[in-house]
């Protein structure tokens, strides 16, 4: 399963000049917890996130007694406050993969870029939807596949939490292996088994 497959797309994305309250309203109406920014000519530049966005916007409470923070002109527009530093993810680039970086890098979503241009947003939000897929559409979208390639009726489909196991008279490695490989391609899939492979290890 590759980015492009789960991410959001067209992105949502704001200019360097967006004034910071127009891009939390963006933020709030789309439900995201970040934005990519960029340049006139569709150029990543910058990402700006909920943190950034709050950061000095909201003055103490005079009713709330205790020492009072030092107050600070808040920041106009998305371009003084956003992030220059920003993790990206490629179209092609492995589902399993991004998951791995997002996790060491501790954030949960990222811009996808391609050629330059920004092209989607990949969000855990976006990862748990293709995680929580209907098996049965999975099964539907598996056989589909499949069935391109080789030909109806070639292999038998069963998916269970995601999980597919293939049953076929099949026995060529290499054209197991593809099998293999068009169904973990799809959307909600999360491994692929061959029934006499689980026959085995069951055994």
């Amino acid at each position: 399963m590759r980015v492009r497959e789960v991410m959001s797309s067209p992105a949502v994305v704001v200019a360097p000049g967006t004034p910071v309250k127009q891009a939390a309203l963006t933020l709030a109406e789309n439900a995201f917890t970040c934005l990519p920014v960029v340049d006139a000519d569709g150029g990543l530049v910058g990402l700006v996130g909920e943190p950034d966005l709050l950061a000095d916007r909201f003055p103490p409470d005079p009713r709330i007694p205790g020492p009072r923070p030092s107050v600070h002109d808040p920041a106009k527009t998305v371009g003084d406050v956003m992030h220059t530093d920003v993790l990206v993810a490629h179209p092609q680039e492995g589902v399993a993969d991004l998951v791995t970086v997002l996790r060491l890098a501790g954030v949960r979503a990222v811009p996808v870029v391609d050629d330059g241009t920004v092209v989607g947003v990949v969000t855990y939000r976006d990862l748990v939807r293709a995680l929580a897929r209907d098996d049965a559409l999975i099964a539907a979208d598996v056989t589909r596949r499949l069935g391109c390639y080789a030909g109806p009726d070639h292999w038998a489909v069963a998916v269970s939490d995601g999980e597919v196991t293939l049953t076929g008279e099949e026995r060529d490695p290499v054209e197991r292996r593809t099998a293999q490989l068009i169904a973990e391609a799809v959307i909600g899939v999360t491994c692929v088994h061959f029934a006499d492979s689980v026959a085995a290890a069951r055994g």
